[in-house]
């Protein structure tokens, strides 16, 4: 991570809205260590599927901000599994922080509870 945030895991509540046109939901401040998987990559862009690691920064009602080890691309589609549910979502934006760094925006397209389901792809169980 960026040495900017290094405050990262200590911040908590509502994300000020410096925009109030650009977004119409309230987002609130939720960092947590996920698992990611890519399930619908880009026809162009060849990709394995494999959880890898991710930190959540904020949630909205339909969207979410994480931080993913590599970029993604707009209209990618992802699972997301945390520790009490797990979610389907589309890629928005990504925005490079570092190398290794990257500042993601997702919109909700499903929550799902906790389920086994969320490791499985094509009835195979995804590799970590």
């Amino acid at each position: 991570m960026p040495s900017a945030w290094d405050e990262f895991f200590s911040e908590t509540g509502v994300v000020t809205n410096l925009d109030p046109e650009r977004r119409g939901k309230q987002r609130r401040i939720v960092r947590l260590k996920g698992l990611m998987a890519i399930d619908q990559p880009l026809p162009s862009i060849a990709r394995r599927k494999y959880f890898f690691g991710v930190y959540t920064k904020d949630f909205s009602k339909d969207a979410c901000g994480v931080v993913t080890p590599f970029q993604l691309f707009p209209e990618e589609r992802v699972r997301l599994v945390l520790p009490t549910f797990w979610l389907e979502l589309r890629v928005v934006r990504c925005h490079r922080e570092t190398k290794t760094c990257f500042d993601t925006g997702f919109e909700l397209l499903h929550r799902h509870d906790p389920h086994r389901s969320a490791f499985i792809s094509g009835g195979n169980f995804l590799k970590v």
